[in-house]
């Protein structure tokens, strides 16, 4: 009873731990319901707006408004919504990307916060709860406008299973965008060496998509203006190029897989490098760039678009592979996995771009073929680069190791009149003194750079009164010396050898 006295809790018993996590705090419980709800509001907001703008601009009354917003925000999602008995399965990929990109904006900001694992599941967690609980409402919804409306409630759990993985893939995406760095550290470097060459790799063959659908447009601009022209005024023709906007990233994605070979099918209609099949088509502006006929021949040249990607590929991943000095294993190993990351991504891509479109029948490319064509192309022509560029770095290394072992101060033929110069100057120093004159110095020094032998010291006198005896036994007439006179007084210095003449007159 002390303890309650006292006011105080009683110590738990040691060596017990807990497995629970630690609850979140106030400001991380904040930042869950921000990551949860909010992406998700904000599109609720404006799919709203659309829908009142839309109904009230086509002269209808807002009976349906809830049953067209729940439509809408599955749509999004790419859930097939029934019109009618109508099938809609081929919806626009445009939002579904804009909304992706808010998503992975959000987590990763927010992921920047967290550092623990299990902050980071919460925070996963959160980002597919939220959007759970508005497509539970959202069924709900479209079930009890059925009632009043041509609606039908689409299959729950095909329903909840889109909505969950967009969001978490997503939300994924922008938690390893966040922490790439510590990501790095725990996979093989080939393996992150391929994820900047994969993504490189993808944006180009959509980009080489856009530019087909570019130059196709411009081409049958003619057919574009009259399809546009049935909108019967300017809310029509507004309509359709907005519509026709929305579509434009699953156009973009079936020009991409037709020019690796692919097939795409609109209904009875077939694209393909090798030949067309023409058909009935959707009177969608957007769809007269389609070509009435390919007749092949020449088109397939547009194969030498993925050659050129997977060239670029395999390049990219060497280099990288290169930094950390490993060998044309690493690399091909990199080129193999960005090939796989880029064949996996544009098969999913397509097998979200396609879907039923009622009495058109199916629109779909092939999407197991996409990625198959894909990953054989990147493969084949990122490996040969790769190795490619792995033996022309390891062979200029070799040479220039090759070249700075191979150089020798002996094999440089240069003469060291410096040291020889110096060494005679010391000399002329210590036999002058002090009263050296610089002339002399002067002139021995260039003397000793024209000729490099050394200089030999002169003998020395032995007696004063010998030599001058010796002078005077060979010669009776001096000039001018007197018998008394001291060889030793001479001025130092000349006994140099004298400086040579000039010959040049």
């Amino acid at each position: 009873m002390s303890f309650l006295i006292d006011r105080t809790r009683p110590e738990p018993a040691r060596g017990r731990t807990s497995l629970r996590a630690p609850a979140p705090d106030s400001d991380q419980a904040r930042t869950l319901l921000t990551v949860a709800f909010r992406p998700s509001g904000m599109t609720i907001l404006l799919i709203s707006a659309v829908v009142v703008v839309t109904l009230v601009s086509a002269s209808s009354d807002l009976t349906g408004t809830f049953g067209a917003i729940a439509t809408t925000w599955l749509a999004i999602h790419q859930v097939p919504a029934t019109i009618d008995g109508v099938q809609l399965g081929v919806l626009p990929l445009l939002p579904t990307a804009v909304m992706m990109w808010v998503v992975a904006r959000r987590c990763a900001s927010a992921s920047q916060l967290t550092d623990s694992r299990d902050a980071t599941v919460r925070l996963l967690g959160a980002a597919v709860a939220g959007p759970l609980t508005v497509t539970a409402i959202s069924l709900a919804v479209v079930a009890d406008a059925a009632a009043a409306l041509p609606l039908s409630s689409p299959n729950t759990l095909s329903a909840l299973g889109w909505v969950a993985g967009i969001h978490l893939v997503a939300a994924v995406f922008g938690v390893a965008i966040a922490h790439w760095q510590t990501f790095e550290l725990n996979i093989p470097y080939w393996a992150s060496a391929a994820v900047r060459p994969a993504a490189g790799a993808i944006a180009t063959l959509l980009a080489a998509g856009s530019i087909a659908v570019l130059a196709a447009l411009l081409i049958s601009w003619t057919t574009v203006g009259d399809l546009l022209s049935r909108g019967g005024g300017f809310v029509g023709v507004l309509g359709l190029t907005v519509l026709s906007l929305l579509y434009l990233p699953n156009l973009v994605i079936g020009a991409a897989a037709v020019l690796t070979g692919a097939t795409a099918n609109i209904g009875d209609v077939s694209i393909s490098v090798f030949g067309n099949v023409g058909g009935d088509l959707p009177p969608l502006p957007l769809l007269g760039a389609i070509p009435e006929s390919v007749g092949g021949g020449l088109w397939a040249v547009l194969l030498i678009v993925p050659a050129v990607v997977g060239i670029l590929s395999g390049r990219d991943c060497a280099k990288r592979v290169e930094v950390h000095g490993a060998d044309g294993q690493d690399a091909v190993l990199a080129a193999l996995t960005a090939a796989f990351a880029t064949g996996i991504t544009m098969a999913l891509l397509a097998l979200a771009s396609g879907g039923d479109l009622g009495r058109f029948g199916a629109v779909e490319v092939t999407w197991w073929a996409f990625g198959l064509l894909t990953f054989g192309w990147l493969s084949l022509f990122g490996v040969v680069s790769a190795l490619v560029v792995t033996w022309t770095a390891h062979r200029a290394a070799q040479e220039v190791e090759f070249d700075d072992s191979d150089l020798d101060d002996s094999d440089l033929d240069v003469p060291d009149l410096g040291v020889q110069s110096a060494e005679v100057l010391d000399d002329i120093e210590s036999e002058d003194g002090d009263g050296e004159d610089d002339d002399v110095a002067d002139t021995a020094v260039e003397e000793t750079v024209e000729e490099p032998e050394p200089v030999t010291e002169p003998e020395p006198l032995e007696e004063p009164a010998a030599a001058v005896a010796d002078d005077s036994g060979d010669s009776d007439d001096s000039d001018g010396e007197e018998p008394g006179e001291d060889p030793s007084d001479e001025e130092p210095g000349t006994d140099l050898p004298s400086p040579p003449k000039d010959t040049s007159d």
